[in-house]
């Protein structure tokens, strides 16, 4: 596809559930924040904004989100890049929201900006925070970026951010009111410092 052309029309949504949450010692997805777990708050965020939402990886699915497709990981590929190639490979001419199922401050407002930071020619939009960290997750991946990430996965380069190297992808800074939706939990201290006891 040429990475020229015209944004594409159709945008879905992916939630990332495959993480072993070694550090976390429970599931992330089903972490409870507010009375929703954090999965589902991720697909709250996204679904009216894009045109399906599903889900990919091996982990444990909460019953209110389970009618959801789940895409199972590519096998011999490793980390978020494995949920964003299962999508990719599955609906292969659309644009991918992807976000992660650890985010508890996630929201429709960030969605909506981030899809609105799209461009033709652009690859992905990969924000970038305050502190110049690069954002993988909570982004837009193009259908052109997939043959960047299949070379990487064919070289065994798993991080997501290798793609931001490239010119043609975007990342630009939130607005202040929205960066805490790309905050991101991964042990129990990160729980207790982001959004207290109890989750």
């Amino acid at each position: 596809m040429d990475c020229t052309s015209s944004l594409v029309t159709v945008v879905n949504g992916v939630v990332l559930v495959g993480g072993s949450s070694r550090r976390m010692g429970r599931p992330k997805q089903l972490l409870v924040h507010n009375g929703m777990t954090l999965s589902e708050r991720a697909v709250a965020a996204m679904k009216d904004h894009v045109d399906r939402v599903v889900l990919a990886g091996s982990g444990q699915v909460p019953e209110a989100i389970e009618d959801l497709l789940l895409l199972a990981d590519p096998p011999g590929v490793a980390g978020p890049l494995a949920g964003v190639l299962a999508a990719m490979r599955w609906a292969p001419e659309t644009a991918w929201v992807v976000a992660a199922c650890d985010m508890p401050r996630i929201s429709e407002a960030a969605v909506r900006w981030l899809l609105d930071q799209r461009r033709p020619g652009t690859l992905s939009i990969l924000p970038r925070s305050r502190e110049g960290r690069v954002e993988t997750l909570l982004a837009v991946y193009e259908p052109q970026a997939r043959s960047l990430l299949e070379a990487q996965a064919a070289g065994g380069r798993w991080g997501l951010r290798h793609l931001a190297e490239d010119d043609r992808v975007a990342c630009p800074t939130p607005p202040v009111e929205l960066a805490d939706c790309w905050i991101n939990v991964n042990t129990p201290e990160d729980v207790e410092a982001e959004v207290g006891p109890g989750l």
